[in-house]
């Protein structure tokens, strides 16, 4: 999302008091509607009244559980049902967990093996005390006997189940149990039969999936704003992907004030052409706040695209305290001679964005009803692409379609890009002179920070025969 391309924008025509302290909870003061005010009121009222308080705080993660007296893990073996990949993998985090914390070094065995008095059993095994034919959406940890029993109707919540487990860090001698239900579905319904479940990630890790996601900043810093992998402003903890923006004095680095987290990104790990991809996330709708969730067409995994442009898709982008933003842009390089080649006025290396609109007056936002808490309520934001169309859904409901069988605003009809291989990115980036003027300077609004973008879950459903997955497995 490069970031000279936002000169299109205009500067935000109201300041909106919007207080936001802390990620997990805090103070803020209610939000006022500056149209309500005459100029004379606005000229000279403080920026932010003091009025009545009230305070957030976000359970998303929280889940009820028991600890339980077990035996383990000293002299137990781990079984997984035979001929289950995804299985085996899942029973080797918790061998890691237990390997690490408590030196106890522990074996995979399938369950085609003599059965033994002490086992942790890690999906639908052959073993009696297994669950069987649990609903797909259901997980369920539980002691019977000796035995720890990992149950779950679907290879992803199975893996929840025990990431769960993991995270929540039973002692030696102890067992904590649970049984939940999720939302997990492994095959969509409705306008969207047909859409099967891929590829994607809970987020219910101690940290980054590597296997999944890599660093790679797409979007700049400044001496102000210093960009970062730390885990203050990125991490996987608590069942989400975490992005943090903040106030920060760094002592090495003289004239940062403010500390945000690079890109989270798929480019080198899984690019898909055609799909409905969703997440749930909770969405800074901060002034001076930049958070994003986008794609950008790419030849990394299948080797080949259009060179004469990069496509980006902006599922969000947060310019405005209430509106989520959509954009599709091509990108052109700095060597491409757009003249010579269309016989059209543009210049070279400029991006041109579909929506030409300023900031402020794009009819394709999604608008929120004013709210206080709209910074730690979590919604779901979807993308669809087909071959003929891309729609944007938020909450199930589809604000804008646009159909890729027509050219957008160039005088030429190459639409390749548009079905070119894609990967995934997620920001939580600032405003400020320097990065970007699109909209109002985070330096203006202190109040916005700490900013927390925090994404709940990742899912990605193709329909068989359209389209294809890449991943670096």
């Amino acid at each position: 999302m490069e970031l000279f391309r936002r000169a299109k924008c205009i500067l935000l025509v109201a300041l909106f008091a919007f207080v936001f302290v802390g990620c997990s909870g805090g103070e803020k003061a209610p939000v006022k509607d500056p149209s309500s005010e005459t100029t004379d009121n606005k000229e000279h009222r403080p920026m932010f009244e003091k009025e009545e308080v009230v305070t957030y705080e976000d359970k998303d993660h929280l889940f009820d559980y028991k600890e339980e007296t077990w035996d383990g893990p000293n002299g137990y073996v781990i079984v997984v049902p035979a001929g289950n990949s995804d299985a085996k993998e899942t029973a080797g985090l918790l061998r890691e967990y237990y390997a690490e914390t408590f030196k106890v070094n522990l074996s995979i065995v399938t369950d085609n093996t003599k059965e033994a008095e002490k086992e942790i059993l890690i999906g639908n095994t052959n073993r009696a005390e297994s669950v069987k034919n649990l609903e797909e959406a259901k997980i369920s940890v539980s002691v019977k006997g000796k035995k720890l029993v990992f149950c779950a109707g679907h290879n992803v919540t199975l893996d929840s189940a025990v990431k769960k487990f993991i995270r929540l860090a039973p002692a030696v001698g102890k067992a904590v149990t649970f049984e939940l239900e999720t939302d997990f579905k492994s095959e969509l319904k409705g306008d969207f039969a047909g859409y099967k479940y891929v590829w994607g990630d809970e987020f219910e890790g101690n940290g980054v999936d590597f296997s999944k996601w890599d660093y790679i900043t797409k979007m700049v810093g400044n001496d102000v704003v210093e960009l970062s992998y730390e885990k203050n402003v990125v991490d996987v903890a608590d069942g989400r992907l975490k992005l943090h923006a903040i106030s920060y004095f760094n002592n090495n680095r003289e004239g940062t004030e403010y500390r945000i987290p690079g890109s989270v990104i798929t480019q080198n790990k899984m690019n898909y052409v055609y799909g409905y991809l969703e997440i749930r996330s909770r969405v800074p709708y901060s002034p001076g706040v930049w958070a994003s969730f986008w794609t950008q067409s790419t030849d990394v995994l299948k080797g080949s695209r259009n060179y004469d442009y990069m496509l980006e898709v902006d599922i969000y982008e947060i310019f405005r305290t209430y509106g989520k933003h959509p954009n599709l842009i091509h990108w052109y390089p700095a060597s491409f001679d757009y003249n010579a080649r269309y016989e059209a006025d543009k210049t070279p290396g400029i991006a041109v964005s579909h929506s030409v609109y300023p900031v402020g007056a794009n009819p394709d936002v999604y608008w929120f009803e004013p709210s206080d808490s709209l910074n730690y309520e979590y919604h779901t934001y979807a993308y669809e692409w087909t071959p003929t169309e891309i729609k944007m859904y938020v909450d199930d409901e589809c604000h804008v379609t646009y159909d890729i069988t027509k050219a957008f605003f160039d005088k030429h009809q190459d639409m390749s890009s548009y079905h070119d291989p894609q990967h995934v990115i997620f920001n939580n980036h600032v405003f400020y002179p320097g990065i970007s003027e699109a909209c109002v300077s985070i330096a203006l609004h202190p109040e916005s920070l700490p900013a927390c973008h925090y994404i709940d879950y990742i899912r990605l459903y193709q329909k068989p025969g359209q389209g294809e997955l890449y991943t670096a497995d």
